[in-house]
């Protein structure tokens, strides 16, 4: 590119620049603003006769005259062709839409050999942080875990040894041949471990670890995973019903095990409810919810006892199971049912009655945090996904505000379910942008997996509601999110 001669200043006077650097003599003679000699964008002036079309001249040639008046205050957004495609499938223009945000073909890693205990010891150290737990702390779960993987004198064991050696080496090296191959031989071994012979309670126990080791690592980086977590979270569901590993107490470490399955599943159950695209097991209509069993009536049960749990964390998820099973499209004459809006308010009760309290003997104030978060997350949920487009917006602006103005503005956040919710309540741009560093604080801290795929997620479900906030249309609130969800090329997990 040339350089320029003279300045933009001369260049609009039509007169000879005398290319004194960095400003003009003759601008400064004339007391006149310098231009300088940069290379800039160029736009016609108010004055140029010899453009085409200029300003509002051009407008009567490209819209009609309603359109015109109100172009001086059109914003535009940040968005793609993907969402232009949603957002006509929403508004009923198109029939079908396709899966928009394709994952990158996998990536491998050049080929990292490791010795087993090698990888044993940086799961003890490192790894087990990024495990996702709640009400437990991940080296609770690790001790659990790794009790179980070395003694693996059965074929469960041997599973979720080579689960664990699977994980350890996903987590050090990303993608690489050698954490493939150990995937590969855990699953061999869960598939033998059921067809040599009945499970005994240990043998079941190590099954399920190794079905939950499996599905983390599916979740570890989503980006380069199948979307398999949810099956391996039902195996884990169909073992304890097989066997008696739910009569374990909560302190022992099956107790243990089954809490961190529980939590799994509860917030499975979320993203199955807003899984549109396909189903998700042969000849299952997505809209029943497919499992491989009747979950409502799963061996979990002991999780939702008849009186409120002493347990704030066991509470407010039966509360979100309990959500799970009971809403229904608010578009769907079923939700005037007197019985119905009782039930909803009956669990919006219940919710704020949850007593957040340390545990003794030594508080964990993270834990009582995450529980907030989830009571705060949970209730926005219900109220928003019971309440029909038709009502006037349910007022949630004080507890929306105090969560922004509080703990979004220091906080990371391992759990996405919450930060998924709120980031849905995030309208304005101050309070994106909250959102964003919030996001940002959490990708920096090495224990939180990826959270790529809920970032791309939040992205998308704020471009729905810019594209939707000066149409007539009503679009619900499931609407939009069941449409966003679905638009992943795998079914996320909101762990």
């Amino acid at each position: 590119m040339k350089v320029r001669k003279g300045c933009w200043t001369c260049a609009a006077r039509k007169i000879q620049c005398d290319g004194v650097r960095p400003t003009c003599e003759k601008c400064a003679r004339s007391q006149r603003h310098c231009q300088g000699y940069e290379v800039r964008l160029s736009w016609p002036r108010h004055d140029d006769k010899r453009r085409a079309m200029t300003g509002d001249n051009a407008l009567p040639m490209m819209a009609s005259p309603d359109q015109s008046r109100h172009r001086a205050t059109d914003l535009f957004i940040n968005t793609t062709w993907h969402e232009m495609e949603l957002h006509g499938y929403l508004f009923g223009q198109t029939r079908t839409y396709h899966p928009f945000r394709s994952l990158p073909k996998l990536w491998t890693q050049p080929q990292q050999r490791v010795d087993h205990m090698d990888l044993v010891h940086y799961f003890q150290n490192v790894a087990h942080l990024s495990l996702v737990t709640f009400g437990q702390s991940p080296s609770q779960i690790r001790d659990t875990l790794m009790g179980m993987a070395l003694a693996h004198g059965a074929v469960s064991g041997l599973a979720l040894f080579y689960a664990l050696l699977a994980y350890s080496s996903l987590h050090r090296y990303g993608l690489n041949e050698q954490a493939l191959e150990y995937k590969i031989q855990a699953l061999k071994s869960l598939s033998a471990s059921v067809t040599d012979k009945p499970l005994i309670l240990a043998e079941g126990a190590q099954h399920v670890a190794a079905s939950m080791l499996l599905g983390a690592f599916e979740t570890l980086q989503p980006s380069e995973g199948s979307g398999e977590w949810l099956w391996h979270i039902w195996g884990a569901m169909d073992t304890i019903q097989a066997t008696q590993l739910k009569d374990q107490t909560h302190e022992s470490d099956i107790g243990r095990l089954l809490d961190w399955v529980h939590y799994h599943e509860t917030i499975s159950r979320f993203t199955v409810q807003h899984w549109r695209k396909k189903p998700l097991i042969p000849t299952a209509p997505i809209r029943n919810h497919p499992r491989p069993r009747d979950l409502q009536s799963s061996s979990l049960s002991r999780h939702r006892p008849n009186v409120p749990s002493v347990n704030p964390t066991h509470a407010i998820m039966n509360l979100l199971s309990e959500i799970s099973d009971t809403l229904i499209d608010p578009r769907d004459p079923k939700s005037r049912n007197e019985e119905y809006q009782g039930r909803l308010k009956d669990l919006e009760k219940r919710i704020g009655s949850i007593s957040i309290r340390p545990t003794p003997p030594v508080p964990n104030t993270d834990a009582m945090f995450a529980v907030e978060l989830y009571q705060m997350a949970t209730r926005i949920y219900l109220v928003r996904a019971s309440q029909s487009p038709w009502e006037p917006t349910a007022d949630l602006d004080s507890l929306i505000e105090e969560t922004f103005d509080g703990p979004v503005k220091s906080c990371t956040c391992e759990h996405f379910f919450p930060l998924f919710i709120l980031a849905c309540e995030a309208h304005r741009d101050e309070q994106r942008v909250a959102i964003i560093n919030l996001v940002e604080r959490t990708q920096r801290d090495a224990r939180i997996r990826s959270i790529e795929e809920v970032k791309n997620t939040i992205q998308s479900i704020w471009v729905q509601q810019d594209l939707h906030k000066d149409d007539d249309v009503l679009v619900d609130y499931l609407g939009i999110m069941s449409a966003v969800i679905s638009s992943s090329s795998t079914i996320p997990s909101f762990a």
